[in-house]
């Protein structure tokens, strides 16, 4: 494995000055990222492509996170490409770089999010007073039952969100990441990794849905934005159901509005169109699934063969 230095960045030293660093912070962050890298501890990361790995020092410009393994802001996670059938680095931002990009847009003075077990004594109230009260068990805690995070406004108002514990794991269980890992354990998931930091992160990422915006809101966009990459769909997925709407039995209006909905798919609602698409065609094709990139290939393959 190619053990990288510093002169590796060189090409994209003064784009990322341009966005704000200076070329101590610049180094600082290099540094970072190489130390990560080359240690023997995280050796299926080095597997990752070069270029995945530059890409993650940009989007640490661009989220104002730091990789200093001491803050505990952001990490460097590898992730297999089923698609492009190679490793790929990710810059993850954590719970607490979340919170730190949070606090910064300026409308929110102070947010926590707390993760509850089936032993704690919780509830929460509903409507004009929100109220929380937490107290978690001294032992025994049990399992995992929900999470919730409670953010102070600016306003002097609060606003709480709970997540069943059900409601999180359908967002995980919908990562390519985690699909990835079901199908051959081999493979890495920060689900597995980090599960009560993803419980957490999921919470903290639905709230930011309902919190005031403000000008200095775009850093946190651009950290959301790289923790949504694990939901997007491929191209390949979208050029599937692209032609099966176009092959489908459905009415016209059907179909067009199918076609309006590709742009705002996730991965997961992508795959029921897909599974549904296929109900509906003049030779229904029943033998294979619609969710993973290896699947979605043989289906195309399929479509391709019958086409001729």
């Amino acid at each position: 494995m190619e053990k990288l230095t510093l002169k590796t960045f060189d090409e994209i030293k003064q784009p990322i000055i341009r966005l704000g660093f200076t070329i101590e912070k610049f180094e600082k962050e290099a540094r970072f990222a190489l130390q990560i890298w080359n240690d023997p501890k995280n050796a299926y990361l080095a597997k990752a492509t070069k270029e995945s790995l530059i890409k993650s020092l940009i989007n640490v410009a661009q989220t104002g996170l730091t990789l200093n393994p001491v803050a505990k802001e952001a990490f460097l996670i590898p992730r297999y490409s089923s698609y492009l059938k190679q490793v790929e680095c990710h810059l993850e931002p954590s719970y607490i770089g979340l919170f730190k990009l949070i606090t910064d847009t300026g409308s929110v003075t102070s947010i926590q999010t707390n993760i509850v077990y089936e032993n704690d004594h919780f509830e929460m109230t509903l409507g004009s007073r929100t109220q929380v009260i937490h107290t978690p068990a001294l032992k025994n805690r049990g399992e995992i039952v929900g999470v919730y995070s409670v953010a102070n406004l600016k306003s002097g108002e609060q606003q709480i969100e709970y997540m069943t514990i059900e409601e999180v794991n359908e967002i995980r269980d919908i990562s390519e990441s985690y699909q990835a890992w079901k199908k051959d354990n081999t493979k890495h998931s920060i689900w597995n990794d980090w599960y009560g930091e993803m419980v957490r992160k999921t919470c903290l990422k639905r709230i930011t849905k309902y919190l005031p915006r403000s000008e200095q809101a775009e850093k946190l966009d651009n950290a959301i934005e790289l923790m949504n990459q694990d939901f997007i769909p491929s191209g390949s997925q979208i050029a599937l159901a692209q032609h099966l709407i176009y092959t489908s039995t459905l009415i016209e209006p059907t179909k067009e509005q199918l076609e309006r909905e590709l742009s705002t798919c996730n991965v997961f609602q992508l795959n029921k169109m897909i599974s549904y698409l296929n109900e509906h065609q003049p030779n229904a094709i029943t033998d294979v699934g619609a969710g993973s990139q290896g699947e979605i290939h043989k289906q195309l393959d399929l479509i391709m063969q019958t086409d001729k």
